[in-house]
């Protein structure tokens, strides 16, 4: 297959774009034009409230291969993603974040991902205007997961990335509600390879998270993907049992060796505090573990589809359009 009959889709999720989505669609279809004649570009809207899909629906009359998939609410970027690619019929599929990924670097990947990368993943060079404490956790987060839990997630990883077919059909075959791109494109064991790049800032203040929203997503991507923090907390208690035990000896020694033996305060109290501190943490853990596993029970659909809209063709070439010219929205 040569690079002119490649199929490319690019995925994008939007959620309050509405000052970006054009820039961004003009940029990413100009770059599809110039590389390849059969291409789409789905942009899923994870419920946005502001004029995202009002800006979106004026694109689609502009740009031929151009796809709108509502979401009936706010599922979180991960599930966008995960609808665009259940819907993407491309060869080779870009996943794309529309306020800081450059379009100009997909023929580079996708041309990786043809000479045999399953999954072509960008690494931002740096991690500018984030705050310090943001960074110093997220430096913490990737040595941890490297260290001590034998994660395999590459430092500064970004979602922008390109999966072959293949690697599209194995991702999207796994329906877990807790979903990590990162993470799935690892798990499903296709090569990888990795493109360094800079990140564009569409916006005059990007969006950053906050502190607690960083932690909050590393302890989830932890808790969905690996199994060492459950035996990181059960060593704990292990090892908070043993030294009780050497206390509890201790004790028993003393009250031989002596005759008057006066119980203090701070030990008692010391040692209460440290086995419902251990008790407290084994439990917070499995709780944690636990709650996962009845959200997988519950066996829902991952998303649901408010409307579909399209520009009528996904490739520039008439006679072989293979979506409908008068689209119906579903």
């Amino acid at each position: 297959m040569t690079a002119s009959d490649l199929f490319v889709s690019v995925v994008a999720p939007l959620h309050n774009d509405a000052d970006i989505v054009a820039a961004f669609v003009d940029e990413t279809i100009a770059m599809l034009r110039q590389h390849y004649q059969h291409h789409e570009l789905l942009l899923v809207d994870d419920g946005s409230v502001d004029g995202t899909v009002r800006e979106v629906e004026r694109l689609l009359g502009m740009h031929a291969a151009v796809r709108l998939i509502r979401l009936s609410r706010s599922f979180g970027s991960e599930i966008a993603i995960s609808a665009g690619l259940d819907a993407a019929i491309g060869d080779f599929v870009a996943v794309m974040l529309p306020d800081s990924d450059p379009p100009a670097l997909v023929p580079r990947m996708v041309e990786q991902s043809r000479q045999g990368a399953g999954v072509v993943f960008g690494i931002r060079k740096d991690r500018a205007g984030e705050p310090l404490l943001l960074r110093l956790g997220a430096a913490l987060f990737y040595w941890g997961c490297d260290r001590i839990l034998g994660l395999n997630i590459p430092k500064n990883s970004t979602h922008f990335r390109v999966l072959s077919r293949q690697a599209v059909n194995a991702v999207v075959q796994i329906r877990d509600r807790n979903r990590y791109l990162r993470t799935l494109s690892a798990y499903v064991g296709y090569s990888n390879q990795s493109v360094e790049y800079d990140t564009l800032h569409r916006r005059a203040r990007p969006r950053t998270k906050g502190l607690l929203e960083g932690a909050k997503l590393a302890f989830s991507i932890l808790v969905a993907n690996s199994l060492q923090p459950l035996y990181l907390a059960v060593g704990l208690g292990m090892l908070v049992v043993a030294a009780n035990a050497l206390f509890l000896a201790y004790v028993v020694v003393i009250y031989l060796v002596k005759r008057h033996v006066v119980e203090g305060w701070t030990t008692q109290s010391f040692v209460l505090g440290t086995m419902f501190g251990a008790l407290a943490l084994l439990c917070t853990v499995v709780a944690a573990y636990l709650a996962r596993l009845l959200g997988e029970q519950q066996d829902r659909p991952l998303y649901f589809v408010l409307e579909e809209r399209h520009s009528g063709a996904s490739t520039d070439t008439p006679d072989r359009m293979n979506v409908v010219t008068n689209p119906v929205a579903r």
